[in-house]
This record gives structure tokens, C-alpha cells and sequence, in this order.
């Protein structure tokens, strides 16, 4: 299955796809935090989700955590 980024942008591409493997957004932080040794919490994790301020080694992580791969591809 593929996802593409689109206008929306990344933080709601990562809830989208969250939301189709399961996760609600406390799990989806509490899984990174374990998975990662991360240490987010709720609020901090949410708010770095809304303001996009989500780097390419975490948005790696994310696809990782989700079951997916995250790829550019040359047009």
C-alpha cells in the first residue's frame, strides 16, 4: 500500500496513516518513545505533530513504527 504527501502536509499524513494501522495519537507517542528511547509527552508530541517540526530521521522513524518505508522518488 502506498501514501503520498500531499497539501495537507506531513504531521496530518502521519495521523492518517496512524489512524489506518490502529494507532491513536497516545499510542502512536508512547510506541516512539519505546521504540526510539525518545521521551515525549503527550502534549510535547502532539504539539510537534501540529507544527510540522518533525525531522527527516524522526519522519524515518515514524514510517518505521507504522510499518512503511519513506522514500523519495524522482519524477
Amino acid at each position: 500500500m502506498e501514501f503520498n504527501l500531499d497539501e495537507s502536509g506531513v504531521p496530518e499524513s502521519i495521523k492518517r496513516i496512524a489512524a489506518f494501522r490502529g494507532y491513536t495519537l497516545t499510542k502512536l507517542g508512547s510506541e516512539f518513545n519505546l521504540r526510539y528511547g525518545t521521551n515525549y509527552n503527550q502534549q510535547s508530541f502532539s504539539r510537534k505533530l501540529r507544527s510540522g517540526a518533525i525531522t527527516c530521521g524522526e519522519l524515518k522513524k515514524f514510517g518505521d513504527l507504522l510499518g512503511f518505508t519513506v522514500n523519495l522518488e524522482l519524477k
